[in-house]
C-alpha cells in the first residue's frame, strides 16, 4: 500500500513539474527586427512578460516575425505561426492584427498601436472587448490635435500643413490620417498628403510640399520602417520646413520636435496582457487601455537653423530639450 502511494505521490510531483516546464509560445509580428524604435519596443515588450513571470528562453519562447516592411508578408507569416501553435499572438498594429485574426480563428490576439479598434470591429468596447482581442490602443483624438496646437504655436499664422507618409504604411495610416483631417478642420488648418514610395524618392516628395506652399510638415505614427524618422527630419530641415515627429527619435534626429506617447511603455503593457492571457485570462473580459505617458521633445539645434525662435511657455514644458 505505501508503495503505491509513494508511486501515486511520484507521479503528481512529476505531473506539476512537467506543467511547470511547459514554454509557452508568443507570435510576435513586427514591420521589420532592427532599428531604434524595434529596439526600444521589444524591450519593452519582454519586460512586460517578465513582470507576470514569463522569461524568454525560460519558460516562454517568442516567435518573431519580420515583414521587412512588406505588409503582403504579414498573411504567410501569420499562417506560419498559426501552424507553429502559439498559444496567443502579439500583432501590434492594424495589418498585422488583421493578418492574425484570419490566420487562427481560435488564438487570442493582443494590439498596441492601432488607433481607435472598436471602429476597425477589432473590439465591441474598450472596457469590455467582447472578443479575443485586447490590448493598448492608441486611440486619442486630442493627441493629433495637440500636435497641430504645438505647431501653431511654433509656426505664427500656420494654415498648411504637409503631412509624409511612408508608402508601406499607407493602408495602415489610414486610420491616423482621417482622424488627422477632423482635427485640422477644427484648427482652421489645411493638411496637404505626399506619399514617398522609398527613401530616395524623400526629396521629391518634400519638393511637393514645398510647391503646394505648406509651412510645416508632420509624419505619421507608423513611420517606423529602418531610418525613415531621420530621413524626413534630414529633409525637413533642407527644405526648411518645421517639422512634427510622432516618435521621438524624429526630433532627435534633426526634427524640430516630437509629441506623442512612450511606445516603449506601450509595448510593456501589451506584454502585461499576453502573460495575463498565457496564464489563463480571457481577452474578451480583459478592458483595454490607452496611452498614459506622454513626450515632447524639442530640438533647440535645429530651431536656430531654421531662425524660428520657440516660445519659451513651449520649452517649460518640453520633457527633453536638445541643444
Amino acid at each position: 500500500m505505501k508503495y503505491f502511494l509513494a508511486l501515486a505521490l511520484s507521479l503528481c510531483l512529476l505531473g506539476a513539474a512537467a506543467a511547470q516546464e511547459r514554454v509557452a509560445r508568443v507570435g510576435y509580428l513586427s514591420w521589420q527586427d532592427t532599428g531604434a524604435y524595434y529596439d526600444a519596443t521589444l524591450k519593452g515588450f519582454l519586460d512586460g512578460l517578465r513582470s507576470e513571470g514569463y522569461v524568454e528562453g525560460k519558460n516562454v519562447e517568442v516567435l518573431k516575425r519580420s515583414a521587412s516592411n512588406d505588409a503582403e508578408r504579414f498573411k504567410p507569416l501569420a499562417r506560419e505561426l498559426a501552424a507553429a501553435k502559439v498559444d496567443v499572438f502579439f500583432a501590434p498594429a492594424t495589418p498585422m492584427a488583421t493578418a492574425a485574426w484570419y490566420a487562427d480563428k481560435n488564438s487570442p490576439i493582443v494590439i498596441a498601436t492601432i488607433l481607435d479598434p472598436v471602429e476597425l470591429k477589432f473590439v465591441k468596447s474598450l472596457g469590455r472587448p467582447g472578443t479575443r482581442v485586447t490590448g493598448v490602443t492608441t486611440m486619442n483624438d486630442e493627441l493629433m490635435t495637440k500636435r497641430l496646437q504645438l505647431l501653431t504655436e511654433m509656426v505664427p499664422g500656420l494654415k498648411r500643413v504637409g503631412v509624409v507618409i511612408d508608402e508601406a504604411m499607407r493602408d495602415a495610416c489610414k486610420q491616423e490620417v482621417e482622424h488627422g483631417e477632423e482635427a485640422a478642420k477644427k484648427l482652421g488648418l489645411t493638411l496637404v498628403m505626399v506619399h514617398v514610395d522609398r527613401p530616395e524618392a524623400m526629396d521629391a516628395g518634400f519638393r511637393k510640399l514645398v510647391d503646394a506652399k505648406v509651412q510645416a510638415v508632420m509624419t505619421t505614427l507608423l513611420s517606423t520602417r529602418n531610418g525613415i524618422e531621420k530621413e524626413q527630419a534630414e529633409a525637413a530641415l533642407r527644405h526648411r520646413l518645421p517639422s512634427m515627429h510622432e516618435l521621438e527619435y524624429g526630433a532627435q534626429q534633426g526634427g524640430l520636435m516630437s509629441y506623442g506617447p512612450d511606445f516603449e511603455d506601450i509595448f510593456r503593457r501589451a506584454g502585461h496582457y499576453v502573460g495575463r492571457i498565457l496564464k489563463g485570462g480571457k481577452p474578451a473580459e480583459m478592458p483595454m487601455e490607452q496611452p498614459r505617458q506622454f513626450r515632447l521633445v524639442v530640438n533647440l539645434r535645429t530651431a536656430k537653423a531654421l531662425g524660428i525662435t520657440i516660445p519659451q511657455s513651449l520649452l517649460l514644458r518640453a520633457d527633453e530639450v536638445i541643444q
